[in-house]
């Protein structure tokens, strides 16, 4: 594996993202956001001379972005919050129900924010191991 300077939380942060097109520069370790055409010329020319060099980071998908909360109901161990968590992963818009659930319960949604930075964290660190890149501490 080669060993690359990253900002972990940062790439983790990355994958809840689907509003921008991330890129990991194999080179420095930063995570680019890439601007639509026209708006930077330094990155435009870095993606036509070294493609390579930028690795394309996929967000998660609904689907994972579902598994992580119902992953988390595991941990929930006040009842009415599990239900009203529960409950809204049976919902139309399973996503946003969830967040709002999660408003009346300020203990479990504090809760949620450590297990879903910490997951988030770990998927980080899966996604590099299968990109043979190794984080190296600063």
């Amino acid at each position: 594996m080669r060993p690359l300077t990253i900002d972990i939380d940062r790439l983790a942060a990355a994958l809840v993202d689907d509003q921008a097109d991330l890129r990991l520069d194999l080179l420095s370790g930063r995570l680019l956001d890439i601007p639509p055409a026209g708006e930077d010329p330094q990155i435009e020319q870095l993606l036509e001379e070294e493609p390579e060099r930028l690795l394309a980071l996929e967000p998660l998908s609904a689907d994972e972005r579902l598994a992580l909360m119902a992953d988390f109901l595991c941990e929930v161990v006040d009842p009415d919050a599990y239900a009203a968590l529960t409950a809204a992963l049976a919902e139309r818009r399973q996503q946003r129900a969830f967040l709002n659930a999660l408003k009346q319960f300020p203990d479990v949604r504090e809760t949620w924010q450590h297990y879903e930075q910490a997951r988030l964290r770990e998927l980080a660190l899966d996604w590099l191991a299968d990109n043979q890149l190794q984080p190296v501490d600063r």
